[in-house]
């Protein structure tokens, strides 16, 4: 065996194992913690950029983005939807082994692609109004596009890592499951492809809601 494969499967057994003890202590909260780390730190460098207090960035920004742009705020609330959704569930069945049902049953890892569903539409607002603005904030719109790209790679991480430490566990079972159900996505599992195709669609959507998306208008 190589060097790099073996550094390559030290890494995979380490974060498998982290992965179980993580699961296993929830009084700690540690496991919540490492899954909205990515989003938590999204949200921290979006609302850094615009100079309003934040109890009153979230009252006028759930008005504008209700009032200008409704596709968005309709992704946003999705994915916000889906986290909660699938974490309650995931915690009020956990004692079931593999969970397989619910949201579990459509797609692989609901709970990340809630959270690429609602960093998505903020995404698209945040770029219209810096992109139809002047010095708003002091990312460009371009950096913001790029600090979804940079979530959507560490979920898409943590979701490989997390499917090789179940493989090992639920064995047969997992691979079974994988098969039969989509990875973020509530499409036909595409084998290879299913992961590019994900991507892909999700990026197109991005695209179309930021080149939709209206110019901000304060006055509402």
């Amino acid at each position: 065996m190589s060097f790099l494969k073996k550094i390559k499967t030290g890494f995979l057994n380490v974060s498998g194992y982290l992965v179980l003890l993580l699961q296993q202590i929830p009084p700690l909260g540690v496991y919540p913690v490492l899954m909205t780390m990515p989003v938590f730190l999204y949200l921290l460098v979006l609302a850094s950029q615009f100079p309003w207090s934040i109890p009153n960035a979230i009252l006028e920004g759930i008005q504008m983005s209700i009032h200008m742009y409704p596709l968005e705020t309709i992704v946003a609330v999705t994915g916000l939807i889906l986290v909660i959704y699938s974490i309650i569930y995931l915690y009020t069945h956990r004692k079931e082994g593999l969970v397989t049902t619910g949201p579990y049953r459509f797609i692989r890892h609901p709970q990340y692609a809630g959270f690429i569903l609602l960093t998505l539409g903020l995404t698209s607002i945040s770029y219209n109004l810096l992109k139809n603005t002047f010095g708003i904030g002091w990312l460009t719109p371009e950096a913001t596009l790029a600090l979804w790209f940079g979530q959507l790679a560490i979920y898409i991480t943590l979701a490989l890592i997390e499917e090789s430490h179940l493989t090992k566990t639920f064995d047969a079972t997992y691979t079974k499951y994988k098969e039969n159900t989509s990875f973020l996505l509530p499409l036909k599992s595409l084998g290879y492809f299913e992961i590019p195709l994900s991507i892909t669609l999700l990026v197109g959507i991005l695209f179309i809601l930021t080149t939709l998306g209206a110019p901000p208008n304060f006055a509402i």
